[in-house]
């Protein structure tokens, strides 16, 4: 028995569709299998929902360590705010005049950067929320809690707040200005 050349030329085209027939069997087997656990998932009555489980009380806790120096506050900062944070009237000074960058919060405010003057001095570049930039540097005041700035570095404004405290009327808190850029 001979094999006509023609022959030879089509067999890798029938063996491919036969094997792609008997692959595509198998699948609508497995498709049918998985329509079937639907179907008998479905037909299944409905479970009660089980009822969540009740609250407990949690007693209030007494933070008794604000005295003590922040675990979060940075080190530059520790001289700083440590003499006024205790109940010994630490109060905004009404008198003073406002700045320019104090009727906006920190948060509508972005750091854009530090400039050093020829002489040395510091500034920094702050955004304002309508696009323009203004320059401040440590000494000044921004924010809405009379922020007075204390350090900056290249990549944040350090400044400590006055902000109002149930207990002593008003406690300094340290806040960061953070550069959005890395």
């Amino acid at each position: 028995m001979t094999i006509s050349p023609s022959l030879l030329t089509k067999l890798p085209a029938v063996l491919t569709l036969s094997i792609a027939a008997i692959w595509l069997t198998g699948c609508s087997d497995r498709i049918g299998m998985a329509e079937q656990a639907m179907y008998d998932i479905r037909s299944e009555p409905a479970q009660p929902i089980e009822t969540p489980p009740q609250a407990k009380l949690i007693e209030d806790f007494v933070y008794s360590a604000s005295q003590l120096r922040s675990p979060f506050l940075p080190p530059s900062l520790v001289s700083v705010q440590a003499p006024e944070a205790s109940f010994e009237g630490v109060r905004p000074d009404i008198s003073r005049t406002k700045e320019p960058l104090e009727q906006y919060e920190i948060a509508q405010l972005i750091f854009r950067g530090q400039v050093i003057s020829p002489e040395g001095k510091q500034y920094a570049l702050v955004q304002r929320p309508d696009g323009s930039v203004a320059s401040v540097q440590v000494g000044d005041y921004l924010g809405l809690n009379d922020g007075r700035i204390v350090e900056i570095t290249p990549t944040q404004i350090n400044l400590i707040e006055i902000v109002p405290d149930s207990r002593a009327g008003f406690i300094e808190r340290p806040q960061s200005l953070v550069s959005p850029i890395s």
